[in-house]
């Protein structure tokens, strides 16, 4: 995990979670002061994987902040909140999907909690990654049957004749299949269509 946002408004406690991240997890984390510089941040860059906010901010304590993360972007987030307002908000937080820490907390617990999520992460963006490609597929599979049906009914061919045109067609431009089935599909459509 790259991208993390640490949201505190203790000087120190900021500095020691850069401290931590830095040492395990070999990232150079941003670090705010304010609900309203977070916001700020994360609208300018909407890739960050990861918000820490060490609760009370300076403009609010931090609750309604975690929830708008969790809402108006794609990024986890980790509350650290003092362990009895944690029992009080934990209903609420799970519900809107904030991970809370209650403080204090010891180094280790923070550890595994920011590599569970550093893992989901990485898994997420696997599993995004295997569907863009598989929709990519679909794609040209679609391209393709597009060109074969189009030859089939302005050219009269048989389906194993559209299908050896679109690979003739390919090989000769050297072009991927799908990039000449939509060359084939342009020539119909101008003469056609």
């Amino acid at each position: 995990m790259e991208k993390i946002l640490v949201v505190s408004s203790n000087k120190n406690a900021a500095e020691a979670l850069l401290d931590f991240l830095r040492e395990s997890f070999k990232c150079t984390p941003k670090v705010v002061e304010s609900a309203y510089q977070a916001k700020n941040v994360l609208e300018a860059d909407m890739l960050t994987e990861l918000v820490m906010i060490n609760s009370p901010l300076m403009d609010e304590s931090g609750v309604e902040f975690a929830e708008y993360v969790t809402e108006k972007t794609s990024s986890n987030c980790i509350l650290l909140i003092k362990a009895e307002l944690a029992d009080k908000i934990s209903e609420r937080a799970e519900k809107a999907g904030i991970i809370i820490v209650g403080k204090p907390f010891s180094k280790t617990v923070l550890y595994q909690i920011v590599r569970t999520v550093d893992i989901a992460v990485n898994r997420s963006a696997e599993l995004y990654l295997r569907n863009a490609r598989l929709e990519e597929k679909i794609n040209e599979i679609q391209t393709i049957d597009k060109a074969k049906f189009m030859l089939m009914e302005y050219k009269g061919m048989t389906e194993g004749e559209a299908h050896a045109y679109i690979e003739q067609y390919a090989m000769n431009k050297r072009k991927k299949k799908s990039i000449a089935a939509l060359a084939i599909i342009d020539k119909l459509s101008e003469q056609y269509l």
